[in-house]
């Protein structure tokens, strides 16, 4: 048999911006004969300019997430409607249309309404003073019609702002763009009070959503690894294909047994990193796909190993899916250009030293493609250099097996303590909207975390929250006095959907959660305030900074490494301290004992033990 190359290995490869050829990493440059992510933004615009009040659509987030595509797929879409012509047209001409009128200078189409559409594909082909007058102009779009913009959020605050400046021309009326973001920052809104705006924050997409769709990632491999089209069938004829660690890839991950359960893994782990507060655009999500089912290799290069030696399986293994997630052989400067492997490697379970599944791995039962030799760190060591070597081979040999069976693994219970987080069930847990309303476990942990970044390590569980006087939260000394104490009864902890519909105040489902692929990132602790007639204080934690306070809460104590978490979380703090109290009563913490200060006739204090 030939050493063969497989096409869709190549396509697959051009996602890397490692490599000259990256021609599938923005819109214009892909492929387009290749099917799109059925994703929920799409349905959401399709309804949004059928609404007889809709005039302006802002799409807006960081490079990466689609909005281009979204404007091409709501144009096929559209299309379809209209004309029956085959998808290879359609998404030719539809790409030919945006290239020369996406300046929204004239109209692209129209709406199944019969309303005009105007696209302004990206504001930042634009300067500050030609953007906001094209920002003024979309507000009303001629003929009734209905416009989208496509805007990084930096480029349309800068616009704006250049609109808002009376003095150099601006009219000020493009700021209500920036409001509505705000809004739908605050309170999960997208549209302004008359619904004539809508601006949706791609920010908030997730790639590895828990919707109807079943999340981006595991879309993209379904469609990368699927036998169907004959994508594979090149590689049934390669001499190499024993030795090919893209073809194991494919393998495992499509494997009609364990392929869900590892394809689930993948999805988790990005589900993870999301909900560290990393924003995981639809592009890198691409990119670490590619790589990691590639390898980072071309047939070419599998093809000149079998060449130099037909039966070497000890070089394949940095290669493998579970390894090859992670970036180990990326250098610094490719991973920064894909930040994503940054947020995956902070949660990699090969890092993780757990005895229940340490004791369980065994280098004898290693995949066929090796880590060099499994069994090398038991040669007896005769110089430091050896044992150094040796104790890197054996470090190495663990995380190879940690990763794989992290991915291999039935049991999912615990994929987030494997990737360090014990306090990743808890976090998602909040959103549980059928868990134990008795239930209290997650409350109390997080208000005794709350009181360690104060200073305050009581032992126990407490009826109640100590909030400290703010002067004393930078310089704790060994008394501080306590501003106010805070019934827990009147605590509650929730998800970013339920802060939403709190903070509006209609108990409406956040049209946010709506407009795109949605994933709870962020819970909220909701703390009476000091009036009873103002609204409660909320402190916002994403899973690592709530990692952390589980962490302090159990007796960590880590201000120096962890202060500019402290401080932000001190700031918050601050709002519930008690600034009006006029008592001649002072409450004082001593160590972590309580103590009532009482000033008495001739001024003289009295202190009492609480």
């Amino acid at each position: 048999m030939p050493l063969e190359v497989n096409k869709h290995v190549q396509r697959i490869r051009r996602y890397q911006p490692f490599d000259v050829d990256t021609s599938e990493m923005i819109y214009e440059q892909a492929d387009r004969t290749q099917s799109l992510f059925p994703v929920s933004t799409l349905d959401y615009l399709l309804r949004a300019i059928e609404e007889s009040t809709t005039k302006t659509i802002v799409l807006t987030g960081d490079a990466g997430h689609g909005k281009t595509s979204l404007c091409a797929s709501l144009l096929a879409k559209l299309w379809v409607d209209s004309e029956t012509v085959s998808s290879d047209v359609r998404k030719k001409a539809v790409f030919k249309k945006l290239t020369e009128a996406g300046d929204a200078s004239r109209s692209l189409g129209q709406t199944r309404s019969k309303r005009p559409l105007y696209i302004l594909r990206d504001l930042s082909e634009l300067n500050a003073q030609a953007g906001a007058r094209k920002l003024v102009e979309l507000l009303d779009p001629p003929d009734n019609g209905v416009a989208i913009i496509c805007a990084n959020e930096g480029q349309l605050r800068k616009c704006v702002a250049e609109d808002d400046n009376l003095d150099n021309g601006g009219t000020g009326r493009a700021k209500i763009l920036v409001k509505t973001l705000t809004e739908g920052i605050a309170r999960g809104r997208v549209s302004n009070p008359d619904d004539t705006v809508i601006v949706i924050n791609l920010n908030y997409q997730s790639v590895a959503a828990e919707g109807p769709n079943g999340g981006f990632v595991p879309w993209v491999l379904r469609q990368w690894t699927t036998p169907k089209w004959s994508r594979w069938k090149p590689c049934e004829t390669c001499d190499a294909q024993e030795i090919c660690p893209i073809l194991a890839n494919r393998n495992e991950l499509n494997d009609a047994t364990h392929g869900p359960q590892r394809r689930a893994a993948i999805r988790d782990l990005f589900a993870a990193a999301e909900r560290t507060g990393a924003v995981v655009t639809t592009r890198q999500a691409l990119t670490v796909t590619s790589y990691m089912l590639t390898g980072g290799l071309s047939c070419e290069n599998v093809h000149a190993k079998y060449q130099w030696s037909r039966s070497n399986r000890l070089w394949q293994a940095p290669h493998l899916y579970h390894q090859a997630l992670f970036g180990d052989r990326l250098t610094q400067q490719q991973r920064h250009r894909v930040p994503a492997f940054f947020a995956l490697r902070k949660l990699d379970p090969g890092k993780v030293s757990r005895r229940q599944v340490d004791d369980r791995l065994d280098p004898d039962t290693v995949s066929r493609f090796p880590p060099e030799d499994p069994k090398s760190y038991l040669q007896k060591a005769r110089t430091i250099r050896d044992a150094q070597k040796q104790a890197e081979q054996l470090r190495g040999l663990y995380t190879f097996l940690r990763r794989a069976d992290f991915f291999n693994s039935i049991d999912n219970k615990d994929r987030f303590a494997r990737m360090g987080l014990q306090a990743g069930d808890d976090f998602v847990s909040v959103q549980n909207k059928n868990g134990d309303p008795a239930d209290t476990t997650v409350r109390d942990r997080f208000l005794k975390g709350l009181e360690a970044v104060q200073g305050i390590h009581r032992a126990g569980s407490n009826p109640d929250f100590l909030v400290l006087d703010p002067a004393f939260f930078a310089h704790r000394a060994r008394a501080a006095v306590i501003s106010r104490r805070v019934s827990s009864k009147g605590v509650e902890v929730v998800d970013q959907v339920t802060q939403w519909q709190k903070e509006g105040r209609t108990g409406d489902i956040p049209e946010m959660q709506k407009a795109v692929e949605w994933l709870n990132r962020l819970i909220y602790i909701r703390i009476p305030a000091v009036a009873p007639d103002q609204a409660a204080v909320s402190v916002e934690v994403d899973l690592l900074r709530f990692e952390l306070l589980t962490r302090w809460a159990a007796g960590l104590r880590s201000e120096v490494q962890h202060e500019a978490e402290i401080r932000g979380l001190s700031g918050s703090l601050a709002e519930l301290a008690d600034s009006s109290n006029k008592d001649d009563e002072i409450q004082v913490l001593v160590g972590n004992v309580m103590r009532k200060l009482m000033i008495d006739v001739g001024d003289k204090i009295r202190s009492v033990r609480v």
